[in-house]
């Protein structure tokens, strides 16, 4: 048994240290408990292909969009902890199957003309979009910063003030947070390239048919606001500075760490009891870990059933549908086909991320992940790492980040291996008709959603540890009950995805942890 400290922290995880930042830099005691032998969570990287040990892989993540506008790396001075990012422009390109492109650029001037070049009502319309979605992001982002259920001055002024500017918009913006993303991008878009670039970037953040989804498209006003933010030497070159940061300031990071139970006693929390049997006394513990995870761990009986039972039904992945990710190396150059070729300028799609489907095929993904079936044409998005940061592979040769946002939790026959391979098989076979590298494979990083369950215990693999949506943010996340200013019972918070209120890497959710945290430890002196 420790001393006690102020707040224990379990998870390592970019909310976890962004909350234990704020806190030690408050004067208060922090440890933070992690079960890997190293700090990142959903944000960690590593050499983690045999056959190719000199690639940098990443599992999870691999851009900083929303902590460009979070304040969390000039909060933590993250650059001076070693933070270099680079911010390829355009950013993302929409692959069309005839050879076509739109690029999406810095500029939303710049992306409208691209659009125009194949349909030129279109081109108008993204401009008229985007003045939705601008606003959207202006009174979005104050909400997302503020706490829910105590928003402080600051922020709410800015989202009156924003919400009063924008009011003309107001029937739209309904329209666009309660709508589905296909919906809304097949009514405000006629080519199917422009609706395949929107809903390629919606599908990132759920199934495309739910209500609610659209709201997603706030990320290309931040996109074109701030820039994507993509780490020199992966988003484990971010943990380790916010790592760096946090010590710098006191706070203690105890690794290999996992954690046995959240020790609740007379209806309190009282500090953790880790897999080793060493017990951690704290005044609080915040958990950062997805929320039906740290809920189980706490001793039996010691919480009100029905808050227990409330978040078991939280959901996650709960149509099936998650993220399945590949990390590939090669030993030759990724680029394009025929797509740069076909440009009337001179950008480089080659450092975009590149998305893959039509809107038809992006429809199909989700529907065949919520039968449990496999397509053998797929929704896919394709980071070309080494191109935009060589660092992550010799020279000479390259790693592609494949991510498909719709594969099936649980595949009708299961995930064995075999069909892993059979999957992985018609993945590239996909991606080859747009790339050239690929046939210089020589190894593989391959997760399903079941596979990230495992190595990082999230429930269901679920990236977001709880479902998007519209009836289910702000208070409401990750449960009724759960999303509130106050303490779920004396002593425990959440600081992780599951009480975010927004998407993305931003470690907000980490920080208003450590604002609720702060103000439990004022009133117990």
């Amino acid at each position: 048994m420790t001393d006690a400290v102020d707040v224990v922290i379990i998870g390592a995880g970019h909310n976890g240290m962004a909350a234990a930042g704020y806190l030690s830099r408050a004067g208060k005691s922090v440890v933070v408990v992690e079960r890997m032998a190293k700090v990142g969570g959903m944000t960690s990287a590593g050499y983690m292909i045999p056959e190719a040990p000199q690639h940098l892989v990443t599992p999870c993540a691999v851009e900083l969009l929303f902590a460009r506008g979070s304040g969390i790396i000039e909060d933590l001075d993250l650059v001076k902890h070693g933070l270099r990012t680079v911010d390829p422009d355009p950013t993302y390109a929409y692959l069309h199957p005839d050879g076509s492109s739109i690029a999406l650029f810095r500029d939303p001037r710049q992306t409208a003309e691209d659009i125009s070049r194949l349909n030129r009502n279109d081109g108008k319309a993204y401009l008229e979009f985007m003045k939705c979605l601008d606003a959207m992001m202006d009174i979005g982002f104050p909400m997302m910063m503020a706490e829910p259920g105590k928003p402080d001055a600051r922020n709410m002024s800015k989202m009156i003030g924003n919400a009063i500017r924008n009011v003309k918009l107001k029937d739209q913006l309904i329209a666009i947070s309660k709508g589905t993303a296909d919906q809304v991008a097949c009514e405000r878009f006629e080519h199917p390239a422009s609706i395949g670039l929107l809903l390629g970037i919606a599908a990132g953040a759920g199934p495309v048919d739910d209500d609610g989804n659209a709201a997603a498209y706030m990320i290309l006003a931040v996109t074109h606001r701030l820039g994507t933010g993509k780490p020199i030497g992966s988003l484990q070159a971010f943990a380790d500075a916010m790592a760096a940061s946090i010590t710098a300031s006191g706070a203690k990071i105890e690794l290999n760490a996992g954690v046995d139970e959240i020790i609740v006693d007379d209806g309190t929390a009282k500090g953790v009891r880790l897999k080793d049997g060493r017990i951690i006394r704290a005044k609080m513990v915040i958990a950062t870990c997805d929320p039906r995870t740290a809920m189980a761990l706490t001793t039996p009986g010691g919480v009100e059933r029905m808050l227990m039972k409330r978040i078991e039904h939280a959901p996650a992945n709960r149509s099936n549908a998650a993220p399945f990710l590949a990390n590939i190396a090669m030993n030759k150059p990724l680029t394009l086909k025929k797509h740069r070729e076909m440009r009337h300028d001179d950008a480089d799609l080659d450092k975009a991320v590149g998305l893959i489907g039509t809107p038809d095929e992006v429809r199909e993904a989700f529907a065949f992940a919520r039968r449990g079936d496999i397509p053998k044409r797929h929704a896919v998005s394709v980071t070309p790492l080494s191109n935009s940061d060589p660092t992550q592979a010799p020279p000479g040769q390259s790693l592609a980040y494949v991510y498909l946002p719709a594969m099936a939790v649980d595949a009708r026959e299961g995930w064995s291996p075999a069909l892993k391979d059979q999957t992985m098989s018609t993945i590239i076979d996909h991606v080859s008709e747009y790339y050239d590298g690929f046939d210089g494979e020589i190894g593989r990083f391959v997760e399903t959603a079941r596979d990230r369950e495992v190595r990082l215990n999230v429930t269901n693999g679920c990236v977001t540890h709880v479902d998007f949506g519209a009836l289910r943010a702000g208070l409401h996340r990750p449960a009724s009950g759960f999303g509130g200013p106050k303490p779920i019972f004396p002593g425990f918070l959440m600081g992780g995805a599951g009480s975010h209120p927004g998407g993305g890497v931003s470690g907000i959710a980490g920080r208003i942890a450590a604002d609720r945290a702060i103000r439990a430890l004022k009133k117990m002196k």
